[in-house]
């Protein structure tokens, strides 16, 4: 079992005890994400503690299935293939045991990896649990590089230049993520002093992540912790406050009101390609139909839907005097946009945007 870490303590002075573990680390290509899940590719790679041991294993199994086509556009497998190159599932697996060897086994999404795929696909195969449930490499690297802004395979793959044969593949990823942490994530937990893969797979499973980023940081948790606390204070405080504006500001003072509160944006850049726009209220300009034509010549979109949604590029607020936004400020799409932005997080691309704002753009 691994071995338990509190991470309350400098684990730079942890003594360690443990001697180092065989494990296996995995990736498999399957016929699709729906159960049941039929894997029809296997690679694996052997360590010995953070060393890799021997060459990676791999082979392909031939369930007699037929691969959809949205599967062989992810991995490039085709039924043809598998059933050319494929071994039967029960030999196919009789190798890859002896492969693991009952070791400890991890992937970069041991969720799919072992809880859809492998363990549900021997126990449907009556052959036994092969290894034992290890870490998860993608919580890892989430763990440790806490500033990326994706810890996904492809992106890391293209950030630190990691090795692949052939993306998408079970071997080519199996290299990518050894690659990974031999080159960069275990180097960086040895000098924090994880030195045994039975500490780092116990930070592999610390939570909260914060108290992970104050390790690997070197900040104080507890300190880290009362900042967050303040910001989201601040923040529905803000809210609170712009709701209030909502339900007391008269008609006369809803645009400067409203812009004040960062719920309208004030001379917004407004670009069109690409982009998507929807209209609420009566344009005092001319059509909304005329509008529509003018984002479309300049390569912008318009929605499917005529709700707010997080696809939303740009709300325009139509402005003519007796049927203009400002007369449907309690309900519909607008209530909804304004709501989106107060409780929006800062990555939330929605602007809602005054006609004049918006004509302005178009000159």
């Amino acid at each position: 079992m691994p071995v338990k870490i509190d991470f309350e303590f400098d684990c730079r002075n942890i003594q360690i005890i443990s001697e180092m573990n065989t494990w296996t680390l995995i990736d498999t290509e399957t016929d699709g994400f729906y159960s049941p899940i039929h894997i029809v590719e296997i690679a694996a790679q052997r360590f010995n503690g953070t060393s890799p041991v021997g060459v990676p294993f791999r082979v392909f199994i031939d369930h007699g299935v037929t691969i959809p086509e949205e599967a062989t556009a992810v991995h490039g497998y085709t039924t043809e293939f598998i059933t050319a190159n494929g071994l039967p599932p029960i030999k196919a697996y009789s190798e890859f045991a002896d492969f693991v060897a009952g070791s400890r086994i991890a992937s970069h999404c041991l969720t799919f990896d072992w809880d859809r795929a492998l363990k549900p696909e021997v126990d449907r195969l009556g052959i036994g649990q092969i290894g034992s449930k290890g870490m998860c490499t993608w919580g890892l690297s989430r763990r440790v590089f806490n500033e990326l802004p994706s810890h996904k395979l492809d992106y890391l793959r293209e950030h630190y230049g990691l090795k692949c044969c052939r993306p998408h593949t079970a071997l080519g990823d199996v290299e990518s993520v050894v690659d990974l942490l031999v080159g960069t994530v275990f180097p960086k937990l040895q000098s924090l002093g994880l030195r045994t893969i039975e500490s780092i797979e116990s930070f592999a499973k610390q939570t909260p992540l914060l108290r992970c980023k104050c390790f690997v940081e070197g900040l104080d948790f507890d300190s880290e912790q009362e900042k967050l606390r303040l910001a989201r204070r601040q923040f529905e405080e803000e809210a609170e406050e712009k709701r209030q504006v909502l339900a007391l500001i008269s008609t006369e003072k809803i645009p400067s009101l409203l812009i004040a509160h960062s719920l309208i944006e004030e001379a917004p850049s407004i670009d069109f390609p690409g982009r998507t726009f929807l209209f609420t209220g009566k344009m005092a300009w001319g059509s909304r139909s005329e509008a529509e034509k003018q984002i479309i010549a300049r390569g912008g979109l318009l929605p499917k839907s005529k709700s707010v949604t997080r696809n939303l590029d740009y709300l325009v607020l139509g402005e003519d005097r007796e049927k203009g936004w400002t007369s449907l400020i309690t309900g519909g799409k607008l209530a909804q946009a304004f709501e989106m932005r107060i409780n929006s997080s800062s990555d939330s691309k929605l602007q809602i945007v005054r006609e004049e704002d918006f004509i302005c753009s178009l000159l």
